[in-house]
């Protein structure tokens, strides 16, 4: 999918002429000041640009360790990594492009429904607490400038702001040939195209994939990973892989723009319909040698049903970022292939790879609701929302050409069965402020 980048301070540029050297160094002096992309295009030729590298929003994190280093085999076609990183954005604007088109879209039947039953929502931070498996290491390998941190533009349960089909995995941009690694341990079950058997909801949806079933079960179900766009595999069926094992190369196969490594979570069964949030799976990572958290939870309506689409917004206020960021996450939205929450969680929105600290969240409907969060090492911070969700604007008729107003119900604060109105609840132990 597509990003935006920024450049570092500090690149050069340098064109492949000597000739017209006044003109020349004016425009390396404007372009320096209007980014890159302009001075490409300013050069008259052979432009080569050297310490171009765009830096991410947040603290940069210490590459991951747990894991083991990936296999050396050379990869096919892998081409040279690079160590451009797209620049996580504090609030992604969405762009459209063009996509690759898939082929005949499969209708998944009525029987295709997961087969574990979840039980009661989590209410509190001790149930998020128990609830934790943080069992994956990156599928990026963590060295070699590659990126292997989530990227924020389409996270689980998406649409892009409407412009795409709910996402019902992750992100990691990275150039084509960048080494794709296994996440945990398995036996590989599916290496190859997707051109006769559809594994999203249609065939040439994830062009070459690999789908890697976990040694350990999650609740006495299977968990599958799948990596997806692929430009080489390097891996069968049947092969058995450890946590760290090259599986193959980034590619931009299937429907996809631009290189990039599509990952996926599965439990129960290997079916586009099981799929869990991955950022809730992935180990967080680290910064200045301490773990990284995650935040998740639910935002529901005043009669306890989960709202889609409601914007949830995650400000720092004491971190132990160096740089702290905003985050906006959108709740998951409604997808008839499932976007489904934790077996245990049943979050409805969530998102990883956040510093410790004390954070204020909030989501705004038809009044604001805040609570203060505070995210801990290796742990999902839970929060939830009880809101009263925005009142239905005035139904016009079209053709309607009187000059009457048409004035909208007034909104009230007080829900149904009565009470002191809506409320937002925290279960972290935190107070608000």
């Amino acid at each position: 999918m597509p990003f935006r980048m920024r450049p570092k301070a500090g690149f050069r540029l340098v064109c492949g002429t000597r000739s017209k050297g006044v003109r020349a160094r004016r425009a390396a002096a404007f372009l320096a000041g209007i980014g890159l992309w302009l001075g490409l295009a300013a050069c008259t030729s052979g432009a080569t640009v050297y310490g171009f590298v765009p830096s991410p929003s947040f603290d940069t994190p210490d590459p991951v360790t747990a894991g083991p280093s990936p296999t050396n085999t050379p990869l096919l076609n892998a081409g040279t990594a690079s160590t451009d990183v797209p620049a996580l954005d504090e609030s992604p604007t969405a762009t459209l492009g063009v996509l690759p088109t898939s082929g005949p879209t499969v209708t998944p039947p009525a029987t295709l429904q997961a087969t574990f039953t979840p039980g009661i929502p989590c209410t509190n931070q001790a149930c998020a607490t128990a609830a934790g498996h943080f069992w994956l290491e990156r599928p990026i390998p963590p060295d070699g400038g590659y990126v292997n941190y989530v990227d924020r533009s389409y996270p689980y349960g998406s649409t892009q702001g409407g412009l795409r089909e709910p996402h019902h995995g992750v992100e990691f941009f990275n150039s084509s040939g960048t080494p794709i690694i296994a996440a945990a341990a398995g036996e590989v079950v599916v290496a190859g195209q997707d051109r006769a058997v559809a594994y999203g909801p249609a065939t040439d949806f994830y062009g070459r994939l690999v789908v890697v079933q976990l040694d350990q079960l999650y609740q006495g179900q299977p968990v599958f990973n799948l990596y997806g766009h692929m430009l080489s595999i390097r891996v069968a069926p049947g092969d058995h892989v450890q946590a760290g094992d090259t599986l193959g190369a980034v590619g931009s196969t299937g429907v996809a723009i631009g290189p990039h490594l599509h990952f996926e979570v599965r439990v129960g069964r290997n079916d586009y319909t099981t799929t869990r949030n991955p950022e809730l799976w992935l180990k967080p990572l680290t910064a200045k040698g301490q773990a990284w958290g995650a935040v998740a939870g639910r935002v529901v309506d005043l009669a306890g049903n989960l709202l889609p689409d409601v914007t949830v917004a995650i400000k720092p206020i004491a971190t132990t970022a160096d740089t702290p960021h905003n985050r906006y996450i959108s709740t998951y939205a409604l997808d008839p292939y499932h976007i489904n929450g934790d077996d245990q969680l049943q979050e409805n929105f969530a998102i990883g790879d956040m510093p410790p600290g004390l954070y204020s969240v909030s989501v705004s409907t038809s009044k604001y609701y805040q609570q203060a969060l505070t995210v801990v090492s290796n742990q999902v911070a839970w929060i939830t929302f009880a809101v009263k969700p925005p009142e239905l604007g005035p139904t016009v008729t079209p053709g309607d050409d009187t000059n009457s107003a048409v004035t909208a119900a007034a909104p009230t604060d007080t829900p149904a069965g009565g009470g002191a109105g809506p409320t937002s609840t925290a279960a972290t132990g935190t107070p608000g402020p």
